[in-house]
């Protein structure tokens, strides 16, 4: 027997194997099969003892029907009561009955089993990558709140109004600004959503001086509900403090360059 027809034939019996539809005569001859498998059908073997655990739980749950707990009894009853041997044929007949391009056939559908078992696992996986980035992007969004939320709870609150100026008059503009705590949120409104390359930009300017970056912002389009945790880390001046809004190139500079959308005192 040449390597490749012993290769088949192992490939053939080890489906009937797993299934444990082979007879004691093929059991012994795969059995002796095994003892002397390369990794490679051992590793074949392996699979398919994988997908026949496996293939229950690849299909969908379906009810059972009202009288299967009557059958099952039934059937449990007929075989408490002893039986009369109705085989003929010794073992090794009664096995060739299924012949061997049964069980190669059952390898073949073993196969695709694993194959659709590691496409599944895949799609899940990709399933559980998508969870967890949406579970992500929730909890940020959470800190956000929370952080949006101490500022409205601080003892005292500064109120700073823009308004829009010729690039977007309808624009409009909000700061809630906490000084004792250094933390301010922006509101935004009316402002058209910034080209792909371009963000908006918040300056607060003490006393006339050159404008300091208070952040940069972004969003896909324009509503009356944006709100944004400015990064507030510049003291304000106690004589006058202005704000403003400005469309500059993505990532923002470090002085205004672009047209002034908001300005308020």
């Amino acid at each position: 027997m040449n390597k490749e027809k012993e290769h088949n034939d192992f490939e053939a019996l080890c489906a009937g194997y797993v299934l444990d539809a082979l007879s004691k005569e093929e059991v012994k001859e795969f059995e002796n099969m095994l003892k002397n498998a390369s990794p490679e059908e051992k590793d074949l073997l392996a699979k398919m003892e994988r997908v026949r655990d496996e293939f229950p739980l690849m299909t969908e749950p379906v009810a059972p029907s009202a009288n299967v707990e009557d059958r099952l009894f039934a059937d449990l009853a007929s075989r408490q009561k002893p039986a009369e041997s109705t085989r003929s044929v010794d073992d090794k007949v009664a096995g060739r009955i299924i012949p061997l391009w049964a069980y190669k056939a059952a390898a073949a559908l073993f196969l695709i089993g694993s194959l659709t078992l590691v496409w599944m696992n895949a799609d899940l996986s990709d399933r559980v990558s998508e969870q967890g980035a949406v579970i992500t992007e929730l909890q940020t969004e959470l800190e956000k709140q929370d952080r949006l939320l101490d500022v409205l709870a601080a003892r005292e609150v500064k109120l700073v109004i823009m308004g829009g100026l010729d690039p977007s008059p309808d624009g409009y503009g909000k700061i809630l600004w906490d000084p004792e705590n250094s933390q301010a949120v922006l509101q935004l409104a009316n402002l058209p959503a910034p080209e792909q390359d371009k963000d908006y930009q918040l300056w607060l300017i003490k006393d006339g001086e050159n404008p300091i970056s208070a952040g940069v912002f972004n969003f896909d389009q324009s509503a009356s509900d944006l709100f944004f945790e400015v990064e507030y880390l510049e003291e304000p001046s106690p004589v006058s403090n202005a704000f403003a809004v400005t469309l500059e190139p993505k990532g923002g500079v470090p002085q205004p360059t672009g047209d002034m959308f908001l300005l308020g005192q």
